[in-house]
C-alpha cells in the first residue's frame, strides 16, 4: 500500500462525509471509538532515539440504518496513514451480515478479536504468526470484496460462520509496506489508490464455536488460499514473468479459554507454500503456532507469557523472503490499567530469525476514547 498525503486526504474526507451522513440520516443509529498507543521499543545492543518512540491513532466507526451498515476504520502514525476498512453491509437476517469492501481476512482468534486498537490486546506485541502483513507478518491482513457472516445460537451456544472472496496482498521488496513492515512485507489492496491488476484472488472459511454466548471462550478451525502477486522488484529478483505469483494454502485450528483469572490464548497453522523463482516452482510446507498465558492477578495487574515457534521452516522459500518474520521467540510482560481505558504495558520478547537473534523491550501506553 502507497502512503501518501493524497491518501490521507483523501481517507479524511471520506471519514468526515460518512460522519456526517450517518450523524444527519433520519434515524440512524451510528458509534465511534477513538484508539491511541504511544509505543517505545529498544532492541538489545542498538542506540535508543526519538525514532524509537512512536504514537498512532486509529478511528473506527460503524453506522447502521434499517437493513444498511457502514463500517470504517483509520489508522495513522507519524509515517504512514491508511484506510484499514471500508464495508459496505446488509442485514440479511437478524443473524446474517453481507459486506462489500476491505476487510479483515477471517482467520484465527487475535486476528479477529484485535487489530489495530493495541488497547484490546493484554500484551504490548502481536504473536508472530499473527503480525499485521504490512509490518512483516506472513499472511494477508485483509481481503477487499465480499465477506459473509453468520451467528447460529443454540441453547446457550453459538457458532459463527464467516465466508471471504476478494482481492489479496502484494508482496513488495521494494519498500511500502505500512506498521513498520520495512522493505520486504505485505501489501493489501489500497481502495485509495485501487491497481486490481496488482492484486490476485484469496478466499477463506472461519467457523467459531461458543460454549456460552455470553462469555469469552471459543475454540474455531479457518481454511483459506490465496495468490500473492508480486511487485516488479520482487519479479526481478526471482526472476518471473508478470503472471506469476506466490500461493498459500492454510488451515489452522484455535482457541481461547477464560478460566476467570486465567486466561489461554493458542493457535496451529500449517501452511503449504509455492514460490516461482527462475523456471522452477518451489513448493514446501511448514507449521507455525503460539501459546499465551494470562493471569488477572486483580483488576489492575495482568502478567502474561508467549511462546512463539515455527517448524519445519528450514530452507523455505516463502519464510526466506519475508526475514522480519521470527522463527521463534519468548515474550514475558505485564499490563497495568491505571484508569478506565487507560493501560501501560512492559514487555520483554527474544526472538530468533532466519539467521540472526536479539532481545527487544516494549514500553507502550494505550487507550480507548470514549
Amino acid at each position: 500500500m502507497v502512503c501518501n498525503p493524497c491518501g490521507f486526504k483523501g481517507m479524511k474526507t471520506l471519514l468526515v462525509g460518512v460522519l456526517l451522513t450517518l450523524a444527519s440520516a433520519s434515524k440512524a443509529e451510528w458509534d465511534a471509538l477513538v484508539f491511541s498507543d504511544v509505543m517505545a521499543s529498544h532492541v538489545d545492543g542498538e542506540h535508543f532515539s526519538e525514532k524509537n518512540v512512536k504514537p498512532s491513532i486509529d478511528l473506527f466507526v460503524s453506522g447502521k440504518k434499517g437493513p444498511l451498515l457502514v463500517l470504517m476504520e483509520g489508522f495513522a502514525s507519524e509515517k504512514a496513514q491508511h484506510m484499514e476498512r471500508f464495508q459496505l453491509g446488509l442485514n440479511v437476517t437478524d443473524s446474517s451480515r453481507f459486506w462489500l469492501g476491505r476487510h479483515h481476512t477471517p482467520f484465527g482468534y487475535w486476528h479477529t478479536q484485535y487489530h489495530h486498537g493495541t488497547y484490546l490486546q493484554t500484551s504490548a506485541s502481536r504473536p508472530a504468526l499473527v503480525e499485521l502483513g504490512g509490518a512483516g507478518g506472513i499472511l494477508p491482513s485483509h481481503t477487499t470484496g465480499g465477506l459473509f457472516e453468520v451467528e447460529v445460537e443454540s441453547q446457550e451456544a453459538a457458532w459463527h460462520y464467516a465466508v471471504s472472496l476478494g482481492y489479496s496482498s502484494q508482496l513488495s521488496t521494494s519498500g511500502g509496506g505500512h506498521h513498520g513492515g520495512g522493505a520486504i512485507s505485505l501489501n493489501d489492496f489500497d481502495l485509495l489508490n485501487p491497481k486490481a491488476g496488482d492484486h490476485d484472488m484469496s478466499a477463506a472459511f472461519r467457523l467459531a464455536y461458543l460454549p456460552s454466548a455470553l462469555e469469552e471462550t471459543q475454540l474455531g478451525a479457518f481454511w483459506m488460499q490465496t495468490d500473492i502477486t508480486l511487485n516488479e522488484s520482487a519479479r526481478d529478483d526471482l526472476g518471473v514473468m508478470p503472471n506469476q505469483h506466490i500461493s498459500l494454502d492454510i488451515a489452522g485450528v484455535f482457541a481461547n479459554v477464560d478460566w476467570s483469572a486465567v486466561r489461554l490464548i493458542g493457535e496451529w497453522y500449517y501452511l503449504e507454500t509455492e514460490v516461482p523463482e527462475q523456471s522452477i516452482i518451489h513448493r514446501s510446507q511448514f507449521s507455525a503456532a503460539y501459546l499465551q498465558l494470562e493471569y488477572s492477578h486483580n483488576e489492575r495487574w495482568t502478567p502474561y507469557i508467549r511462546f512463539d515457534h515455527t517448524s519445519g521452516d528450514e530452507g523455505d522459500p516463502y519464510l526466506h523472503l519475508l526475514k522480519a518474520y521470527p522463527r521463534s521467540g519468548q515474550a514475558l510482560g505485564v499490563r497495568y490499567d491505571i484508569a478506565s481505558r487507560h493501560a501501560f504495558k512492559l514487555e520483554y520478547t527474544y526472538r530468533e530469525f532466519e539467521h540472526s537473534d536479539s532481545g527487544r523491550w516494549l514500553l507502550s501506553w494505550s487507550t480507548a476514547w470514549p
